[in-house]
């Protein structure tokens, strides 16, 4: 009986550490998601923005700490394409997180399930 205790004690800690780890990884999905989604509506907004002015402007467009001078249709394409990746970016966090909502379901059902064998067990 101790060695089945020690060894739904071993099982039940592992459970718990795999959830811990699995609802940090949900949070972490969650803040990234937010961040691109922040940096999607700014080059959505810049977009707009740009778009008014005549095609034949040079405009300064930002490459890490300095700014480069481009044609305004270059810079219009460059954030076309950075939006276009964060979303697809997005999709893929977000089925990464389904993928960990499902595994930590999963999880707790067999936390459930471990809980209600020693239960059984005791009776």
């Amino acid at each position: 009986m101790a060695g089945v205790d020690l060894e739904l004690k071993k099982a039940f800690s592992d459970l718990q550490t795999k959830m811990v780890t699995t609802q940090q990884l949900l949070k972490n999905h969650d803040a990234q998601i937010g961040i691109i989604s922040k940096d999607i509506d700014s080059s959505k907004i810049t977009g707009e923005v740009i778009s008014s002015l005549p095609p034949e402007t040079n405009v300064f467009e930002s490459v890490g700490r300095m700014f480069v001078k481009h044609r305004l249709p270059e810079v219009q394409e460059h954030l076309d394409l950075q939006v276009e990746e964060m979303t697809d970016k997005i999709k893929k966090l977000e089925s990464n997180k389904d993928y960990l909502a499902r595994n930590l379901k999963e999880s707790e059902d067999n936390l459930r399930e471990m809980v209600a064998q020693k239960q059984k067990a005791r009776t």
